[in-house]
This record gives structure tokens, sequence and C-alpha cells, in this order.
């Protein structure tokens, strides 16, 4: 399973339903990970450009993608972001690999 983050902001008329009609949605939120074969870890409300965060594991970028599709589909959000993390432990091998790997990769020069 992989880590996925999710950053959107909703519309205002999303804010104005959820003034209305507070409720709470991650069960939604959680119900479309497991649907998709993963699990919701959390679902946090925001201040500033994002509105919502949703970090949660899936099998594969597919899934991610399908999940961001539904919820940009829905015409809730004026914006979504997906993006893949990584666990302290991959990053460590990461850089383990970018140590002991020579790919020949230089930075640019004049």
């Amino acid at each position: 399973m992989s880590l996925y983050m999710y950053k959107a902001s909703y519309t205002s008329a999303s804010i104005k339903a959820m003034v209305e009609n507070p409720t709470d949605r991650s069960g939604m939120i959680a119900k479309a990970c497991e649907t998709f074969g993963g699990k919701m870890l959390h679902f946090l409300m925001a201040f500033g450009e994002d509105d919502a965060i949703v970090i949660c594991e899936l099998p594969d970028d597919v899934a991610a993608a399908a999940i961001a599709a539904q919820v940009a589909a829905s015409g809730g959000c004026s914006r979504i972001n997906t993006i893949q993390l990584l666990s302290v432990e991959d990053w460590v091998k990461a850089c383990t690999m970018a140590r002991d790997v020579s790919s020949g990769y230089q930075a640019p020069t004049k």
C-alpha cells in the first residue's frame, strides 16, 4: 500500500451547503478509500489555501487517481491535489539508493 495526501478547496456553494447543514463528511471519504481497496487515515479541515486534507493508504496510483477524479467530477471542489507520500523508512532507502547507485546525473553548468 502507498500513502497519499489529498488537498482540496471547496467551492463557495459547497461551503454554503456545509454551513447550512453542518455534517461530518469523513465517513463518505473513508468509504471511497475502502471502495478502492484502501483506508482513510486522517480527514482534517484546514485554514488557508486548502479547506480539507485527507491522508490515506491506497493500493496504487490508479486508485488514487480514480478517487481524485470522482471528487473533481462532483463539482464540490474548486481544486484538488493528489500527493504521493513516502514514509521516513522509504525516504532513507531512497537516499541510500541515491548514494550507492551512480546514474551519471550532474547539475547544469554554465
